[in-house]
C-alpha cells in the first residue's frame, strides 16, 4: 500500500489489495463479493477502476460522468 501514497491517481487496473482499498472494504470482503468479475492475467487477478466506479455509481444511484472517470451529482442541471 506504500506505492498508493506516491501515485498521482489510482491505477486503471488494480490487484485485490488495491481494489479493496479503493472500494473501502477489506480484501476478504472484496474477494467474496467481486472475485467473479476480476480478469485473470497470469497469476494475477485484476479489476478495472472504471468497472469499480460503475459499481459505486450504481450502488449510490449516481449518474456516470461523461469522462467515464467515476460518477457525478448533477446539481447544476437547470443552467
Amino acid at each position: 500500500m506504500e506505492r498508493v501514497q506516491i501515485m498521482p491517481d489510482w491505477p486503471a487496473r488494480m490487484t485485490a489489495e488495491l481494489a479493496s482499498a479503493y472500494m473501502g472494504i477489506s480484501k476478504s470482503s472484496f474477494i467474496a463479493r467481486y472475485q467473479p468479475i476480476g480478469v485473470k492475467e497470469g497469476a494475477n487477478t485484476l479489476w478495472a477502476r472504471a468497472q469499480l466506479d460503475a459499481i459505486i455509481a450504481k450502488q449510490f444511484n449516481l449518474k456516470q460522468s461523461p469522462t467515464g472517470r467515476g460518477a457525478e451529482i448533477d446539481t447544476w442541471a437547470d443552467l
